[in-house]
C-alpha cells in the first residue's frame, strides 16, 4: 500500500467512532523542547542529557504516579515556563538542568512544583511528525487555527509531542479540565474555544469521559448529543445503571434535562491501523468499539 495513505483517512474510511477512547493519565508535565529536536522515545530527544532523559523516562514509567510528560513547543516568540504541571497548573519558569532533573524527579514522587499557578486553559495539539504523518498534516494545520484565534489571555495553546489516538488527529488535550479531542478540524476551532469558554465540553469531537469506561462513555455522549439538539444542558446529562443484553449489547437508563432515557449502545469489530507507518507493513488489529446505536425518552 501506498505510504501516503494516512491512518486517519483509513479510519474514516471504515467508520471507526472516536467516542469511547477518552482514557487519560490524571498528571501531565509539560517541558519546551525545540520541535526539531523532538525524537521517539521523548526522553532520547536530541541533544537531551542522559540525566534529564533519565528523569522524563522515570515520570512516565512510575510504578508510584501515573503521568504523562510532554514536549511542547508555542509560536515564534512565545515564552514557555521550563516546567508546566497539571491539574495543579503550577509552573517554574526558569531552572537549571540539574534544578529541572530534581524538580521532575520530585513532582515524580507525587510533590506539586513549587512555583506559581497558571489559572489559563492549556490546549495541547500534538504535531509530532516523528511519531506520525497525521499529526504533522492533520495536527498542525488545526493548531494553526488555534493560534490565530485563541486569546493567549485565556488560552495557552502548545503543540506537543504524541498524545496518543494519531488516527484521530487532530489529537487534543485540554487541561485542567482533562478532556481528550479527535478530529478536529480549523474550521471547527471558533466553536471549540467557545464551548471551552462556557466550561462546556465540544461534543463533535469529544472522544468521552476519562472516568468511565468505553461504553458508558460512549452513552453519555450520546445523552449529551441528545440533549443539546433540544437545548438542554450538559450538566443535565446523567447516565443511572447498565444493563448488559448480551456480550455486544447494553442499555442505560439516563436523564437530560429532567427527561428519562434510554441509550443502547453496541459492539462493533473494525479493523484498525494505529499509525501510518504500519499501514501496509503489518497487518491491521482487530478491535471491539462501542457505539451508541439508540436513545429514547422512556
Amino acid at each position: 500500500m501506498s505510504k501516503h495513505v494516512f491512518c486517519r483517512t483509513l479510519t474514516l474510511e471504515r467508520g471507526e467512532p472516536h467516542e469511547g477512547t477518552g482514557e487519560l493519565r490524571p498528571r501531565f508535565l509539560m517541558m519546551p523542547w525545540p520541535k526539531g529536536k523532538w525524537r521517539v522515545p521523548r526522553f532520547q530527544s536530541a541533544d537531551m542529557s542522559a540525566e534529564l532523559g533519565e528523569a522524563i523516562r522515570s515520570a512516565m514509567q512510575s510504578d508510584v504516579t501515573s503521568n504523562a510528560v510532554e514536549l511542547v513547543e508555542g509560536t515564534p516568540g512565545q515564552e514557555l515556563p521550563a516546567l508546566l504541571a497539571y491539574p495543579e497548573g503550577r509552573f517554574v519558569s526558569t531552572a537549571s538542568e540539574t534544578e529541572m532533573v530534581a524538580l521532575i524527579e520530585a513532582w515524580t514522587a507525587g510533590h506539586p512544583l513549587p512555583g506559581p499557578v497558571d489559572d489559563r486553559i492549556t490546549i495541547l495539539c500534538c504535531t509530532d511528525s516523528k511519531r506520525d504523518a497525521c499529526c504533522a498534516r492533520f495536527g498542525f494545520a488545526t493548531f494553526k487555527a488555534l493560534t490565530a484565534a485563541a486569546d493567549p489571555a485565556r488560552f495557552n495553546v502548545l503543540q506537543s509531542t504524541h498524545l496518543g489516538g494519531c488516527r484521530f488527529a487532530a489529537s487534543l488535550i485540554v487541561l485542567p479540565q482533562g478532556q481528550r479531542y479527535g478530529r478536529l478540524e480549523p474550521a471547527e476551532v471558533p466553536a471549540f474555544l467557545a464551548a471551552l469558554e462556557h466550561g462546556e465540553l465540544y461534543l463533535p469531537a469529544s472522544r468521552g469521559n476519562p472516568e468511565l469506561d468505553e461504553p458508558a462513555q460512549a452513552a453519555e455522549l450520546a445523552v449529551m448529543r441528545w440533549g443539546a439538539a433540544r437545548g438542554q444542558s450538559q450538566a443535565s446529562a446523567r447516565l443511572g445503571e447498565r444493563r448488559e443484553i448480551d456480550e455486544d449489547h447494553i442499555v442505560f437508563s439516563a436523564m437530560s434535562g429532567g427527561q428519562r432515557l434510554s441509550v443502547r449502545v453496541a459492539a462493533k469489530v473494525f479493523s484498525v491501523d494505529s499509525a501510518c507507518h504500519s499501514v501496509g507493513v503489518e497487518p491491521p488489529d482487530i478491535e471491539k468499539r462501542w457505539l451508541a446505536d439508540q436513545v429514547e425518552l422512556v
